[in-house]
């Protein structure tokens, strides 16, 4: 046995064990409420206390004491967030290639890209919780703030592909959104660099993801 095919055993075996649909879906559906309530009440507690706003702060400035009273709820929003969204990217892999031995390497190539991504991301993004603004230890708040949106931009940039290419239940369009939106917003961010593009960045992602999780758990008649 080579060493892909030992790392692909332990990694279908934990999959197993962590991907059961019911289960994946209650945590999706909870990891939704969870994160977007927290950032909504963050939101308000923190421009009710200082003026916060999305044209002129930074996602990160809601983890801060310096622009909100209560700055753990959006630390607390990341390591949801981002633990509750490493099963459902185990259960993606899953989804995409249920059978390995009756595709194609690319097919398996794009999933495991998408794997690899996805899980960078959800693991940056309990990093983000960590280490906020005001835990920002030898600049690690930075670079796991852009590991997660790099993560999970291109997790939908694969994943997007995959739909593509590939059938699935998941409406092509959609995965036409993966491949385009949360990329151009992450360029646009990275050009442009202002708290508005920011946010916009983040409202892709979510735009891409919430859609996506629908999809894949909704029961075709």
């Amino acid at each position: 046995m080579t060493l892909r095919e030992s790392i692909n055993r332990v990694r279908s075996n934990i999959s197993k064990k962590i991907i059961n649909e019911k289960i994946v879906k209650l945590i999706m559906y909870s990891l939704m409420g969870i994160y977007i309530g927290l950032l909504i009440v963050g939101h308000i507690i923190a421009t009710l206390a200082t003026g916060y706003t999305i044209w002129d702060n930074w996602i990160s400035d809601l983890g801060g004491g310096k622009y909100t009273p209560a700055p753990y709820l959006y630390d607390i929003a990341c390591i949801a967030a981002g633990t509750l969204s490493i099963p459902f990217i185990f259960y993606i892999e899953e989804f995409l290639t249920p059978d390995l031995k009756n595709t194609t390497r690319m097919r398996i190539r794009f999933a495991e890209a998408a794997f690899v991504f996805g899980l960078m991301g959800a693991i940056s993004y309990i990093g983000v919780g960590i280490f906020s603004e005001d835990r920002n230890f030898f600049g690690l708040h930075g670079l796991t703030s852009e590991l997660a949106f790099g993560g999970f931009t291109l997790n939908a940039f694969f994943t997007g592909w995959f739909i593509i290419f590939y059938k699935t239940k998941v409406p092509k369009l959609l995965g036409a959104y993966g491949v385009i939106g949360p990329l151009t917003f992450l360029i646009l961010f990275v050009i442009i660099s202002n708290p508005l593009f920011e946010w916009l960045l983040l409202f892709s992602i979510l735009l891409w993801l919430i859609p996506f999780s629908l999809a894949v758990f909704h029961k075709s008649e």
